[in-house]
């Protein structure tokens, strides 16, 4: 008997998540510079897993990923364990949501599009 264990695992791309936060920080005067080292900073953290654990992040990791919370980019999730002696420990979680940087992205590139047509439209009047 055979078994199939796929698992979808979508990956977000460098230039995926610099443009999800060009369109989030952008207008509130963060420079391209900071916006790549941001992206750079949060995919060192995350490589190719979309969950990582709290307890490997120093408070000054924390303050950055709680705003990257407020924008929709990372979430939290916490389970509880039973250790061996019945103690419960709490275990914390941060995500990165990939659907929500893929429809910045989408949304950009569609503003775009229409931008284009637009320009297009209006050029052959």
């Amino acid at each position: 008997m055979e078994l199939n264990h796929e698992i979808e695992m979508t990956v977000i791309k460098r230039d995926e998540l610099i443009t999800a936060l060009e369109t989030i920080f952008k207008p509130s005067g963060m420079n391209q510079r900071e916006i790549e080292e941001l992206a750079d900073y949060v995919l060192s953290f995350f490589g190719f897993e979309d969950t990582l654990v709290d307890n490997i992040l120093s408070q000054q990791d924390r303050d950055v990923f709680y705003t990257l919370e407020e924008t929709g980019i990372l979430s939290t999730s916490s389970e509880d364990v039973t250790l061996m002696k019945g103690k419960t420990w709490r275990i914390h979680y941060w995500h990165i949501n990939d659907e929500k940087i893929k429809s910045i992205v989408k949304t950009k590139k569609k503003d775009e599009e229409n931008i284009y047509d637009k320009i297009f439209r209006e050029g052959f009047r």
